[in-house]
Order: structure tokens, then sequence, then C-alpha cells
């Protein structure tokens, strides 16, 4: 029954977020020129079909998706915490399996790191990246991708900011958030999530 709780929570919540999306207006400002509103094209169209880019979301349901998605993410951290009690200090190699980066760190703080950190800063949650219940499979691309990504923020933080001069006393870093902001494809110099061009077709 208390696994049900936090379910029932998420659900609750995301009903009360769409209701509050829904009744508010999108934000807009008065001054700025009218964007054209863009609908989805026919099957096999440029805009919405697929292959191509999908229509942009208006600002209510944007919050509604990144509200639902972050209920999704905190209930299902807050199952493994529960799954894990009493082993929250203890190394996460000995509590998880098949943890390759994050070797040598709590178990709980682990849990947060995928959560806050990982989930947080591309707007996903954690069926992006694992096979839900089975944590430790190497089957998503994008679990791999996290790793590479994780290395080389490693690395940028360790060669190049430990080098760039500070008079703030904190030593500046980059973390997913940076680039990501939000969004599961970093944002490029448009300001939009840069896209995967899809391969030609024959």
């Amino acid at each position: 029954m208390s696994d049900r709780i936090p379910a029932t929570i998420a659900a609750i919540s995301s009903v009360a977020i769409l209701i509050y999306a829904c009744a508010t207006a999108p934000t807009t400002n008065p001054s700025a020129p009218a964007r054209p509103v863009t609908l989805p094209a026919p099957i096999g169209g440029v805009q919405g079909g697929p292959g191509g880019p999908p229509a942009p979301l208006t600002d209510s349901a944007r919050r509604v998706r990144d509200s639902v998605t972050a209920a999704r993410r905190d209930s299902g951290a807050a199952m493994v915490l529960r799954s894990i009690a009493g082993r929250e200090t203890q190394p996460a190699e000995s509590v998880f399996k098949n943890i390759k980066i994050f070797k040598g760190i709590p178990a709980a703080r682990l849990v947060n790191i995928m959560n806050l950190g990982f989930g947080r800063s591309l707007g996903v949650s954690c069926g992006f990246c694992h096979v839900i219940d089975k944590w430790d499979l190497d089957d998503k691309e994008e679990k791999s991708t996290a790793r590479l990504m994780f290395a080389m923020v490693q690395t940028i933080n360790k060669d190049y900011m430990s080098k760039v001069p500070n008079d703030r006393g904190e030593q500046p870093v980059v973390n997913c958030f940076t680039c990501h902001r939000g969004n599961p494809r970093p944002i490029g110099p448009d300001g939009q999530p840069q896209r995967v061009k899809a391969p030609a077709r024959e």
C-alpha cells in the first residue's frame, strides 16, 4: 500500500498542475511582435509530421509537461530511496549494480544526482536513460551517452575551468544544465534544442 502513495501523490499533483496551467494565460509580452501560430502539417509534411520537428509548445503546455515529468521523477527517486533504506550511506557500487562513474559516493547521493543533476537538467524522467526497475541494464543508448557526457564535463572542469582566472572565490564549473537548460538535447546558438538530422531516405 505504501508503494502506491507516491504514485497517487504524483497523479494528484499532475492533475492540479494541469488545472492551474489551463487556467492561466500563457505569458506574453505586449510590446513584442505577434508570433505566428505553427500548426502541425499533415502526415509526411515538415512541421509536426513524421521526421519533421514537432509544433512548439505553449507556455502552459510546457509548464504541465515539465511539472508532470518532475513529479514522476521525484516519485521514482523516493521509491528507490525507500528500497535502499538503511544502506543510504554505503558506497553506491555496494548497493546498486553496474556502477561505473559514481563509485565511492553514498548510495542516497547517487539517487539525488540522478534526480536533480541529470533528470532536472535534461527535463526528463528516469525512463529516459534507464529501463525502469532494471536500473543496471545498459540497453538504452542514452545511458551510455550520459556517461560520456559526464566524463566530458569532468574533463572540462578539471583541465579548463580550473585555469579560468577567478576573483570571486568559488571555482567556476560547468554541468549538465550549462548546455541542456532543461532539454534532452543541448541548446544551440539560436536558443533552441539542437535536433539530430534524420538519415536520408533512399
